[in-house]
């Protein structure tokens, strides 16, 4: 039960001496380490910063690291007290008095990556308090003291950069290790504080020069480098906290940005801008974003959507294919079908609901040439609980089709090269049809208002709104040479995000635009990679946020 407190301590120790690593890595590189291991290697690694720190003149920096190594030693004390106490219930009972016990989330079999870590945070905190509750005590004294000093130090004038961030380090370390018991609180006054850090004009003129070069980039590129790594990974670090612990759904989309005068720069969203530079070296463990997922195989992105736990469900062959946050991974079965005469079968489109209920819309060819479209309804155990024809979609042509399901049970359903959607409730029934402008269709989703958009047009220039009824509700353009890749509701920031391809720059750019459709932010998001076709941005009301493309799936 340790181990999760040793991860913690691993990854934000490690952050001091500008390294990508945790527990969970090197758990994962030796099967054979142990948790006194890794503790041994972060006492070792904090020997090594306070050499480091004796070449500094700042007074503070020095008693704001002494206070935290200090917190670190008795942490260490109370985690070699919790696990004699732990080994002693498992020698005298067999088991483990139900610390260890998992939240069963539905995450592809395995244990939930949030869920359980949350979990395991909880009864590891209070193990410790109550076998060395004098020492828990003390060490909350040392980091609560560390994490003023570092404050203190931070917000003193005539600062050099370099020891200002470093100050920034023992502030965000401190609080984590100081609030393991509220990670909720953790994550609160540590976010507020990265933007504090992203504000300072300094860190703003580095990023700058770091980004688009010029005369100042050719002073002092090794500090830079150095300071652009710090920031980057002090983003990292955090991030993966509270993706972990947090209660709130963690938006990379939402992540505090380093405003600059020529655009927005999101240490998460942007990772791979930066660490992909000849410059830049951030570590092994760093060179896929913290914000991303390769999948084992490829996925066809656009039948896939999101559910509340941020797993993605994706068409597979003529099943689902369940793939969870730590990237395991499972197929969900659909059941045969009756039909003896069809030839071909395929998943046209995945859906799920603010209950996280999927639906499933499957293609069949029979051989009197006739396309069926069958509907089926999973609950969030993924259990059919309803299966039906949808007989007013029958044709002989074989067409795509889109659809998506919104907060009154309703299901919308576009099809290519027709003017008309379909409205049917959850058991597939037709409720009434209306017609739109264009018989081009590209995506369609649900906003928070319950209006459904889609991303139309011929020339893939402008996304619709539209009410449940029909009514239209507004067109939106989009800038000069971007066109329309894929759109989606953004629930937690409340605003419409656009996913754009600018062909003469080869690259990705997301659009943040209110429901009124006013451009309020453009952020790079990735250089197109060769044969890289059919990116969907996917989303889910409880606030996960995915672009699912072929090869990698990257949170927003």
């Amino acid at each position: 039960m340790s181990s999760v407190v040793t991860g913690v301590l691993s990854s934000t120790v490690c952050l001091l001496w500008n390294k990508a690593s945790d527990g969970t890595t090197v758990k994962l590189k030796d099967a054979h380490i142990t948790d006194a291991q890794i503790r041994e290697t972060v006492v070792q690694e904090l020997t090594k910063i306070q050499t480091k720190l004796d070449g500094l003149s700042r007074k503070d920096l020095h008693c704001s690291y002494s206070s935290l190594r200090e917190g670190v030693d008795l942490m260490n004390v109370c985690l070699d007290k919790s696990v004699d106490e732990q080994e002693l219930i498992l020698n005298e009972t067999g088991d483990d008095g139900g610390e260890t016990s998992r939240i069963s989330s539905g995450d592809c079999g395995v244990e939930s990556g949030f869920f359980n870590k949350a979990l395991e945070l909880s009864h590891a905190m209070g193990k410790l308090k109550l076998n060395s509750y004098q020492e828990w005590e003390s060490a909350k004294e040392r980091f609560t003291h560390a994490s003023k000093i570092a404050t203190q130090a931070f917000s003193t004038e005539n600062v050099s950069i370099k020891d200002k961030i470093f100050a920034a380090k023992l502030r965000i370390v401190s609080e984590i290790m100081e609030r393991l018991e509220s990670p909720e609180t953790a994550s609160t006054e540590c976010l507020s504080f990265l933007v504090k850090l992203h504000s300072l004009p300094a860190i703003q003129e580095i990023v700058s020069v770091y980004l688009n070069g010029g005369i100042k980039s050719i002073l002092n590129k090794a500090g830079r480098v150095e300071n652009v790594k710090s920031l980057m990974l002090i983003n990292c670090v955090l991030f993966q906290f509270v993706s972990k612990f947090s209660n709130k759904y963690c938006s990379a989309h939402g992540w505090p940005t380093v405003e600059l005068a020529d655009r927005s720069f999101s240490p998460i969203l942007n990772w791979q801008e930066v660490s992909t530079r000849r410059s830049m070296t951030l570590g092994e463990e760093l060179t896929q974003p913290p914000n991303e997922l390769i999948p084992d195989e490829e996925l066809v992105s656009l039948y896939s959507a999101v559910n509340s736990h941020g797993q993605i469900l994706v068409g597979h062959r003529d099943d689902i294919k369940l793939i969870c946050r730590a990237g395991k991974s499972k197929v969900v079965k659909l059941p045969a079908l009756r039909e003896s005469e069809v030839i071909v079968q395929y998943i046209e489109g995945v859906a799920v609901d603010e209950k996280d209920n999927v639906y499933v819309v499957k293609e069949l060819k029979i051989r009197s040439d006739v396309i069926r479209y069958v509907l089926y309804v999973l609950n969030e155990n993924y259990n059919v609980i309803h299966e039906c024809t949808l007989k007013f979609l029958e044709g002989t042509k074989s067409v795509p089709v889109r659809f998506a399901v919104n907060k009154n049970n309703n299901i919308i359903l576009i099809k290519q090269n027709d003017r008309r959607v379909y409205v049917c409730d959850i058991t597939g029934n037709l409720k009434y049809t209306f017609e739109r402008d264009s018989r081009c269709h590209r995506h369609l989703y649900i906003s928070e208002k319950n209006e459904f958009i889609i991303s139309l047009s011929h020339d893939r220039k402008a996304v619709q709104s539209f009410t449940e009824e029909g009514d239209l509700e507004s067109t939106i353009q989009v800038p000069k040479d971007h066109v329309v890749i894929s759109v989606a509701f953004h629930y937690v920031i409340g605003k419409i995000i656009v996913l754009t391809f600018i062909k003469k720059k080869d690259e990705y750019f997301l659009l943040c635009l209110s429901e009124k459709g006013d451009l309020e932010k453009s952020t790079f998001f990735c250089k197109r990679i060769t044969q890289e076709f059919g990116q969907n941005i996917t989303s889910h009301p409880s606030g996960p946020v995915a672009v699912v493309s072929r090869r990698r799936i990257t949170f927003i």
